[in-house]
């Protein structure tokens, strides 16, 4: 990952980048950047994620969920932040991370098991315990098939 602009340097949010960076995997919560639950330090990562966000260093994919990005520059100057793997290797990894049961969607598995040569063209999963949110980053959202998630 890039290194902070000079005017966001401070050693709390080096120390949590260098932290991000260590991280195995891709996702990643707010609860394994900090174990401080006082208002002082959960503001200070507020502005810390905040600003890892504008940098285009991480991208916000569900409640307190967050995936390691990079920052794509245009020539007009503008920034966007893009995932570091793909949008299902995500998905996934963010599922396990909060412990939801799942499998691959009924598609998906068709196609794999070679019942048919239509490629899906949707990443969706069955779960198979309850989730109520939504998993979605750069314009792409998860689809849960057989409405396990509903209220």
């Amino acid at each position: 990952m890039n290194k902070l602009k000079a005017h966001y340097s401070n050693t709390y949010r080096e120390s949590l980048l260098s932290k991000i960076e260590s991280f195995q995997g891709q996702v990643f919560t707010r609860k394994d950047l900090e174990s401080d639950y006082s208002n002082q330090a959960q503001l200070r990562l507020n502005r810390a994620l905040k600003a890892f966000l504008k940098e285009g260093l991480i991208l916000k994919i569900s409640h307190g969920l967050y995936a390691k990005a990079e920052p794509m520059s245009f020539t007009n100057g503008k920034i966007k932040p893009v995932l570091q793997e793909s949008f299902e290797t995500v998905a996934m990894e963010a599922l396990n991370k909060l412990n939801v049961k799942w499998e691959l969607g009924s598609a998906i598995q068709e196609y794999n098991r070679g019942e048919t040569t239509q490629v899906p063209a949707v990443f969706s999963v069955q779960l198979k315990s309850r989730f109520r949110g939504k998993i979605s980053v750069e314009g792409r959202s998860l689809v849960f098939e057989r409405k396990v998630n509903a209220r």
